[in-house]
């Protein structure tokens, strides 16, 4: 018997994957015989020892059997059926498309994706103002390496506790109450897989199928599309260089369900809530039932004012539920993140949290906590901070000497990791073709258009500066600037 062997793998795997595939291919008929072992072994001249080991793979999954004295025959239950080859390319046409669930049909549709990673590495002499990404110093990384190592010197092998490690939810009720004004105990805070996570929980928990939210516009798209995923209506509500107003938005509110807002460093402008309007927010979700979705991005990082404190901490009526990462303070790669929930949704948070994962990584929570406890992780986070005042300082240098005219104006220099840019005589149509441009003058920059749900007035940019070396940041504003200069708007 002649049989057509991959040449990949093992002698006996490549052996059982050609019988398998004669017989799912009808070639060996159900009930044949197959040749003895020894017989086969002498026409694929292998030993016979191979030949056994496919035979005995064969027969534990059903596609043959054999008895002793009558050797082996094709399982007669085996079907026919037809294996992937050239005479089936025709087939994905032809073939139904899987009925998927209403979430999946709006995942899908919506196709959630990272931003884009750097690209300067890739493309050299490239000056990329990246701003989803961070850059440890080489302290904060040894640091963590030596925690995760004794994290890792008595594993935990059982179930985590779903809500998170004890240690670690203590440790961030103890910093959130210092360093946000969080009213918080560790029973309170559920540790999640980065603030996605949070916001898909929050979505799955707190939305019904036609449920209205309100949302900032612009606004984080991750929160966007975990709240359309799960059925909701969402509500756009313009924010200014104090954030979000209620008292203009009130009315387009009526009957939503929950608010999303980010009252500290709002993404992407970088305004500020005032704390006249974040105290009219409360009252008003107090009055109204309404549940507000504090999401505390970039809140670690301010330059030349005091910190500002959490909207949950002025909360006195049980109504926000706050949310943030380790994302930027540490690095994106640690898939840790951290959501309080007041005491009456605990437990439901909880449980939609058992249902996701059955609770976050245990030896990154260990480690983690043990930074906290060790001071480590305020130290790297402080370091982190001295040097991103110094690159903000060079960004704000080098766009106040090259764009001095008014065509380009900023915001959010008082805190964060990166500057919205308004580009005032570029069409937003045209944002895309000006991104384009600049590429082609070696300077990449990122549009704020996915971040509206509707369209801006003139292009947008989400200029970053967290892994732009020093030396970098004004020779890409230059380039930036002259790009600005050749790109004529009406071409």
């Amino acid at each position: 018997m002649l049989l057509q062997l991959s040449q990949r793998g093992p002698l006996y795997r490549q052996v059982y994957e050609a019988l398998r595939q004669a017989i799912l291919g009808g070639e060996l008929k159900a009930a044949s015989r197959l040749p003895g072992s020894r017989s086969l072994a002498r026409d694929l001249g292998v030993s016979r020892i191979v030949v056994l080991a496919a035979f005995e793979q064969l027969a534990a999954e059903g596609y043959i059997v054999s008895r002793v004295g009558s050797g082996s025959q094709v399982a007669v239950q085996v079907p026919r059926m037809a294996l992937p080859g050239a005479a089936d390319a025709a087939a994905p046409a032809q073939r139904r498309k899987p009925r998927l669930s209403a979430y999946a049909r709006r995942a899908q549709a919506l196709a959630p994706h990272a931003a884009p990673g750097p690209v300067a590495a890739a493309r050299g002499g490239l000056v990329d103002f990246h701003y989803a990404s961070t850059a440890p110093d080489p302290r904060t990384l040894r640091l963590w390496r030596q925690a995760l190592a004794r994290a890792a010197a008595a594993p935990q092998v059982a179930y985590p506790d779903p809500a998170g490690l004890a240690a670690l939810r203590a440790a961030l009720a103890a910093y959130l109450r210092e360093q946000r004004g969080v009213r918080a105990q560790a029973d309170d805070v559920l540790v999640v897989n980065g603030s996605q996570q949070a916001l898909d929980l929050v979505s799955r928990v707190l939305c019904g199928e036609g449920d209205r939210i309100g949302i900032e516009d612009p606004h984080y798209q991750g929160a966007r599309q975990a709240f359309l995923a799960a059925g909701a209506q969402l509500v756009p509500c313009a924010v200014d260089a104090d954030g979000l107003d209620i008292e203009r938005h009130a009315q387009q509110l009526r009957g939503v369900r929950a608010v999303y807002v980010t009252p500290s460093h709002q993404f992407p402008t970088g305004a500020i809530m005032s704390v006249e309007r974040r105290l009219k927010l409360l009252r008003w979700a107090a009055q109204r039932g309404v549940w507000l979705v504090e999401d505390d991005y970039d809140s670690e990082f301010r330059y030349g004012v005091g910190a500002i404190p959490a909207l949950q901490g002025l909360d006195s009526g049980g109504r926000v539920l706050y949310l943030g990462t380790f994302a930027r303070t540490l690095f994106p790669g640690l898939r840790l993140g951290y959501l309080v929930v007041p005491p009456d949704l605990r437990e439901a948070f909880r449980a939609a949290k058992w249902l996701a994962d059955r609770g976050s990584a245990p030896l990154e929570q260990r480690a983690l906590a043990a930074f906290f406890e060790s001071g480590a992780y305020d130290s790297a986070r402080r370091r982190m901070a001295r040097t991103l005042e110094l690159k903000r300082q060079q960004l704000l240098g080098a766009l106040e000497a090259h764009f001095g005219d008014g065509a380009v104006s900023w915001s959010g220099s008082a805190s964060g990791t990166h500057l919205f840019l308004r580009l005032t005589r570029i069409a937003a149509a045209r944002a895309d073709a000006f991104i384009r441009h600049a590429e082609e003058h070696g300077v990449r920059v990122y549009s704020g258009r996915a971040y509206h749900l509707r369209p801006p007035r003139c292009a947008t940019l989400v200029c970053g500066y967290t892994t732009v070396a020093p030396q970098d940041i004004v020779s890409g504003v230059q380039r930036l600037a002259a790009a600005h200069d050749s790109f004529n708007p009406r071409k």
